[in-house]
């Protein structure tokens, strides 16, 4: 095949453009600068991108924010060696690729390369793996809810028994006052103790949240399983970067599209879009749900507050917990029979001119 041909296939072989937009790895045509001159649906599609914002931009920057190719990349290599090289990567949110290079020449005996991208992250990430990771940090996240409840709980009932503890008289009431406040602090140090049991890290790193929504699509049409509901994801702001785990992201942005889900009755949209705006990158998830009260919108925050008997009513908890370590907030807009909207704002992350990811 002539390379003029499959660099200019999109214009002059339909068919064979077909093929190559059906394929989903990530297939495109790189120059010795590593400049992009061709790539198919599946490619741009993962940046979320068009097919025009990408084509003459180096592939380093566009997939990982730097100005120069990336370590040990495999096109780079088979520039050199003029053979087929193969190594894997690990991309900011955490998806793993398998890349391929394969060295062709143009006519004139330029050189380029082909060059192959197959997402292997459910291989290097089961399922089974990946609930385990959100039970565990959910896990966490409750035993900081509980602790926190019952550590006011308890503060209370100290304080108040210092109140009365001036209206004591006899010495059996003081044995009972004495008992009940080495109650009290054995309780304090019992909740100190269930706090260490927490031993998470809290792997934090900088990633584009445009990659983070786009690896999740599919996963999220399966959490909606439902043909009268569609799912709206918009990514045309562009490189939305934010700092935090991105595992609690995922388990964040789970939450939030299960609770406008189960917010639709019947037929419904779900749109999910990010914007940016002093410093700030905002997730907007909005529903056609059955909206909320203001009384039910006050409460939501609240651990165990549901207004259905089936759930826990911990959802939005854990969501505002991963949000206020991120040192982000949450805005949520509802009426009755109007849906509802809730808006996360993250710091704005910035990466450093080289980063090694």
């Amino acid at each position: 095949m002539e390379i003029d041909n499959l660099i200019s296939l999109d214009l002059k072989d339909y068919a064979l453009t077909e093929i190559f937009n059906h394929i989903e790895d990530n297939l495109s045509i790189l120059d010795e600068e590593c400049n992009i001159l061709w790539a198919n649906k599946a490619y741009y599609n993962r940046l979320g991108k068009q097919f025009g914002e990408i084509i003459g931009k180096k592939c380093h920057n566009v997939w990982h924010h730097l100005n120069s190719p990336c370590p040990n990349c495999p096109c780079v290599k088979t520039f050199k060696t003029d053979k087929t090289e193969v190594n894997d990567r690990i991309t900011p949110e955490g998806r793993h690729f398998i890349l391929v290079g394969i060295p062709i020449k143009t006519k004139d005996n330029k050189k380029l390369v082909f060059e192959i991208g197959r997402e292997i992250t459910e291989k290097k990430l089961s399922k089974e793996q990946y609930i385990e990771m959100l039970q565990l940090k959910a896990f966490n996240t409750l035993i900081n809810d509980f602790c926190h409840q019952l550590n006011n709980i308890f503060t209370g009932i100290y304080g108040f028994a210092q109140l009365l503890r001036k209206d004591i008289q006899n010495e059996k009431s003081k044995k009972h006052y004495i008992k009940m406040t080495e109650s009290i602090n054995k309780g304090i140090q019992f909740l100190k103790t269930l706090e260490k049991l927490k031993h998470i890290k809290n792997e934090e790193k900088i990633f584009d949240l445009n990659y983070l929504l786009i690896s999740m699509k599919h996963e999220l049409k399966e959490l909606i399983n439902n043909e009268s509901i569609t799912l709206n994801i918009s990514t045309n702001v562009p490189s939305p970067l934010i700092k935090g785990n991105v595992f609690q992201i995922r388990e964040l942005l789970i939450e939030l599209v299960r609770n406008a889900k189960n917010s639709i009755l019947d037929k419904g949209t779900i749109d999910i879009k990010i914007d940016k705006t002093d410093s700030k990158v905002i997730l907007i998830i909005k529903d056609t749900g059955v909206g909320m009260s203001e009384q039910i919108l006050k409460k939501c925050f609240e651990p165990f507050f549901t207004t259905d008997p089936n759930k826990f009513g911990l959802g939005l908890t854990i969501v505002k917990n991963i949000v206020e370590k991120m040192n982000g907030s949450l805005e949520i807009k509802s009426e009755p029979s109007l849906g509802t909207t809730v808006k996360v704002y993250f710091p704005e992350a910035t990466l450093p001119q080289e980063q090694d990811t």
